[in-house]
């Protein structure tokens, strides 16, 4: 196979794999804006209309690490094209749920399917793409998800309203089907992956000695770390902002969805953004892209906190919900690059699986807490203040390890 032809199959597999996430995005981020439907024909409190994104995730994150064990064991193709289906086969059950608790039954169900997604995307990019590039490119695979919120966001409130919720569900999976029909014909696992088939064989490590192994990295485990922090930021600015316009700033429920719309527009542009930035300018070096993270996420919620007692014009708003979707959702390309470099390539999908743990532990803590602050001071500021406060902490003694540990590597291979 000549150059020419390997980076176009490349580009290729950056287009399938992100076709897969954009699928996965209109189901994850889409279904949320079916849940007014819910709410009116199972007669469901606004508490319990939450209860779906808990059980999806409980499920996603309990099996996190076997799912990405299960990709480096059977390979990207077949781990994609089984949670595809899988995902496919419970999201259309829901369209034959008689009650609500059958709806959240089958979301656990689905995450199991849905946990299999972003390892499995994951150790296909760092299977076929160069260290040097893979930032860059695991920017823009993760570009997906926020493209499927957005597409799933615009189309699915009108089909539900012309023709009811089930035919928004039937056509998501549908759409899972197609997608992992696509992957089967147009993905190709790396052909050197079949030669390391005798050493894989090999290497007996139970599942626990593997995590083990990972875990005695200390640069790993302080991303691991890391990961919590910033999946706590991410689940508070995907649950919150939008009842902070709406409560905090009494903004209509148009105006803060166009906040919320703008807030996603800059998670998609900044995704490959702080993969070529760290790719071009840092040398790889991924700490200081993290620490700048760090600084944008504090920065941001400590001006927000302070804007709360004022009410500033919407452009200065919209240009804060673009910085903080930027920084706050945008991380994900640079962080599970860095961590599919530290596990290499054979060990990527249970590295990404065991990182998912900690980022979702994040994702279901933050918003609750920082939801229960926002109640008892009516407000929304204590809860940005004390995020900006926690982030900058975080991000600064994460900074100093990451030096530390990344350091004691160069001086080790010296």
């Amino acid at each position: 196979m000549t150059k020419e032809k390997n980076n176009k199959f490349n580009w290729q597999i950056l287009l399938i794999i992100m076709f897969a996430g954009i699928i996965a995005g209109i189901y994850r981020n889409g279904i949320m804006t079916l849940f007014p439907f819910l709410q009116e024909e199972y007669s469901l409190s606004r508490a319990q209309v939450g209860l779906y994104s808990t059980f999806l995730y409980i499920s996603s994150t309990g099996v996190a690490i076997f799912s990405g064990r299960f990709a480096d064991h059977w390979g990207v193709k077949r781990s994609m094209i089984g949670g595809l289906i899988l995902m496919g086969v419970f999201i259309a059950l829901h369209s034959l749920a008689p009650s609500f608790m059958f709806i959240l039954i089958f979301a656990l169900l689905t995450g199991l399917g849905f946990s299999i997604i972003v390892p499995t995307s994951s150790k296909g990019i760092a299977e076929w793409y160069p260290a040097e590039n893979q930032s860059t490119v695991m920017g823009l695979m993760t570009l997906g998800f926020p493209i499927g919120g957005v597409i799933g966001s615009l189309v699915l409130p009108w089909i539900g309203k012309n023709f009811g919720w089930r035919s928004d569900i039937i056509l998501i999976s549908v759409l899972l089907f197609l997608a992992a029909l696509l992957f089967k014909y147009y993905y190709k696992d790396k052909p050197k992956k079949v030669k390391n088939k005798e050493k894989k064989e090999k290497r007996k490590n139970s599942l626990f000695e593997d995590i083990t192994i990972i875990l005695k990295n200390k640069y790993m485990l302080t991303l691991c770390l890391l990961g919590i922090m910033f999946g706590l930021a991410s689940g508070i600015v995907a649950t919150h902002f939008t009842l902070f316009l709406y409560m905090d700033y009494g903004y209509t429920e148009v105006l803060a969805g166009i906040g919320f719309m703008v807030l996603q527009l800059g998670s998609m542009a900044s995704r490959p953004f702080w993969g070529l930035v760290n790719d071009r300018v840092f040398n790889n070096q991924k700490r200081y892209g993290f620490l700048i993270l760090g600084i944008i996420i504090s920065l941001v919620s400590i001006v927000l906190a302070v804007m709360s007692n004022y009410s500033p014009s919407l452009p200065i708003i919209l240009f804060f919900a673009f910085l903080l979707g930027g920084s706050g959702r945008g991380w994900q390309g640079l962080y599970f690059s860095a961590v599919s470099e530290q596990v290499g390539e054979d060990d990527t999908g249970l590295g990404i699986g065991l990182s998912m743990v900690f980022v979702r532990l994040g994702i279901l803590s933050g918003p609750p807490i920082f939801g229960y602050f926002a109640d008892q001071a009516d407000s929304y500021s204590y809860s940005w203040l004390l995020l900006g406060i926690i982030m900058i902490s975080v991000i600064i003694v994460s900074y100093y390890f990451l030096t530390k540990f990344n350091s004691l590597k160069e001086v080790s291979q010296s």
